[in-house]
């Protein structure tokens, strides 16, 4: 009978013991004193989590709700960290039945004010890089143990060793080219099996993927590049994660994503739809609630679990690396009441920030309700700054990509700018790592190439130019092939084009144009800032000017292959008082006293700054 009676003590306490909550991991893994979010959403992973309740060993940190769920590998505890609170770590207490455990919170203090992280304007230039085929600095990370997609270098949609290293050994280089905001696609974790190099199939949402780096490179990066006067903007991700995500085998609440692995809404791009007052409810539906591929599960943001973790996430990591602006992936397929949310949250933090949303509508009268802060009733503004202009690229492309294309197109499309609140806040561009490179879409022609991007550089909006544009990389038809490597940016390239000597006669001729023009967009506000002015094209030749209080330049695009005369009649008003013209590119003069018109080459444009009388 004793030995029965021990060995029932034994299984109770042993019971006991197994039945301690245990915790495995805490979202987010620190928070900072001073700022003004200062209530904090914990998410515990962990084993025996059921029916847990929470507290906390300092009067500066207050608990202010356990949240009790039916799964027992989670609990969601709500802290708050008060204002007179200092740095340090602090000791929190999971509680049941069976007995309690402990874990450390860390408060950091922070390291910069909130208005330190800068945005990104229409004086920016944006340089968008894929960073697995940019350059390769540590080719130690090329492989990692436990990562499920190992260096493929001839696969197009294979890892080619690219790293967050590799960008900070350019960015003397990306500086002196004269860009100054550095996009980078997805950095987060992407343990999956098919084309996990482009970032955007996360499977951990708080760490750099190691083959690319660590966290504490990423905030380096971010050091390195504000040393150079180089801003850098994350690319983010709320929609969606990847089919191999540990949420997946175990998800925290049932409704976490929008329907199950097995049974899911299938992708679906009707975005007008989100806007039309006709649209069935259910087809709005759809394309929040789509999945964007079967291995990209569809977060549900209206779950409140899922909404605070996703905000916080944003806002620690715009906290921990210093970043200065945020792209955010696929912003129509996110729920419109959460999106409204988590800009708030973020301008509220950080006032100087800027968001760019990826909207992908070619026709301005659905895109500019995106930026229009009337979208929603008041409780639902968006509060979205910026928007990507896939309607000034679809002009770009219907006037270069197409030989016979027009130049009015482009016009027409910034007639329509009154739909926009803020038209130079938009992000304009020629292509980016989803779209087939420019040069390509010219099909090789150099002089299309040099007129588009001179039209990109010098007229309204923040311009992004794609890796490689600045060297007319032609890339290919698909994903794989448009995001090819930077040449020299890989131990395994037999030449270097981050150099002139590596080069081609051509790529030089292109680097160096592209680089001029940089730099004049740089020195000259006007062409950043300037208010446009525009005149209905004739003959192929689009004039605009880009006016700043007293400063004007003017713009001349001639898209005729023929050489044409300007009467520079038909824009006297603009040119009021004016005694002369130089074009800044090969610094020629025009006497205005002696001339009243100016001659353009084919397929080339000119840039003027306008000199009065007083000056």
């Amino acid at each position: 009978m004793k030995r029965l009676f021990l060995f029932g003590i034994f299984l109770a306490v042993h019971f006991c013991l197994a039945q301690t909550p245990h915790i495995l991991k805490v979202e987010p893994p620190n928070w900072w004193t001073g700022m003004k979010t200062n209530k904090v959403h914990l998410m515990i992973y962990g084993e025996n989590l059921k029916d847990v309740t929470a507290s906390s060993s300092s009067p500066h940190l207050k608990i202010i709700k356990t949240h009790r769920i039916a799964n027992p590998s989670y609990a969601f505890v709500d802290i708050e960290i008060g204002k007179s609170v200092k740095a340090g770590n602090y000791s929190l207490r999971l509680s049941a039945r069976s007995g309690s455990t402990l874990f450390t919170f860390p408060l950091r203090a922070r390291t910069r004010s909130s208005t330190e992280h800068q945005g990104f304007d229409p004086s920016d230039v944006i340089y968008l890089i894929t960073p697995d085929r940019f350059a390769n600095g540590d080719t130690t990370n090329d492989n990692v143990a436990g990562m499920i997609d190992s260096l493929k270098p001839a696969d197009p949609y294979g890892r080619h060793g690219g790293d967050l290293q590799g960008v900070i050994n350019k960015l003397d280089y990306l500086h002196d080219l004269g860009v100054t905001a550095l996009w980078l696609n997805p950095l987060v974790e992407n343990n999956t099996k098919f084309a996990s190099y482009h970032g955007y199939s996360a499977t951990d949402l708080y760490n750099i993927d190691p083959r690319f780096g660590s966290n504490e490179l990423y905030a380096r990066l971010v050091n390195e590049a504000h040393k150079r006067k180089l801003k850098v903007i994350m690319d983010h991700v709320n929609n969606h994660i990847s089919i191999n995500h540990p949420w997946i085998k175990n998800l925290p609440t049932p409704d976490w994503l929008n329907g199950t692995v097995e049974n899911h809404q299938k992708s679906y791009h009707g975005k007008y739809e989100l806007d039309d007052v006709h649209s069935d409810a259910l087809t709005k539906q759809k394309a929040t609630h789509g999945w964007f591929t079967d291995y990209m599960p569809d977060l549900n943001q209206l779950n409140p679990f899922v909404a605070k973790y996703l905000i916080q996430n944003t806002l620690w990591w715009i906290e921990s690396s210093g970043i200065d602006g945020i792209r955010e992936d696929t912003y129509p397929y996110i729920e419109p009441e959460f999106r409204a949310r988590w800009c708030k949250a973020i301008m509220d933090e950080y006032p100087k920030f800027n968001i760019v949303g990826e909207v992908w509508i070619q026709d301005p009268v659905y895109l500019g309700p995106y930026q229009r802060k009337s979208y929603f009733p008041k409780r639902f503004d968006p509060q979205l700054p910026s928007i990507t202009d896939f309607g000034l690229f679809d002009a770009f492309m219907k006037t270069f990509a197409d030989s016979v294309g027009k130049i009015e197109n482009v016009f027409t499309c910034l007639t329509k700018d009154f739909l926009f609140p803020d038209p130079n806040n938009l992000v304009t561009f020629l292509d980016n790592h989803d779209i087939r490179r420019i040069m390509y879409n010219v099909n090789g022609d150099v002089n299309r190439f040099k007129l588009a991007v001179m039209l990109l550089l010098t007229t309204r909006g923040i311009p992004q130019i794609l890796y490689g544009t600045e060297i007319g990389m032609k890339g290919g038809p698909d994903h794989g092939r448009l995001r090819a490597d930077f040449p020299g940016g890989f131990p395994r390239d037999t030449r270097d084009a981050f150099t002139p000597i590596g080069r081609t006669e051509q790529e030089n001729d292109i680097f160096n144009f592209t680089k001029q023009l940089l730099h004049i967009r740089k020195t000259y506000t006007p062409l950043q800032m300037g208010k446009l002015i525009h005149f209905n094209p004739t003959k192929e030749v689009y004039v605009y000017f880009r006016v700043l209080k007293e400063a004007r330049f003017m713009v001349v695009i001639n898209h005729n292959t023929d050489k044409q005369t300007i009467s520079l009649s038909s824009f006297e008003h603009q040119l009021e008082n004016v005694v002369r013209l130089r074009e800044v590119l090969t610094g020629k003069e025009f006497d205005l006293s002696s001339t009243k018109e100016i001659e353009i080459e084919g397929m080339t444009g000119e840039i003027f700054e306008v000199v009065k009388e007083s000056e």
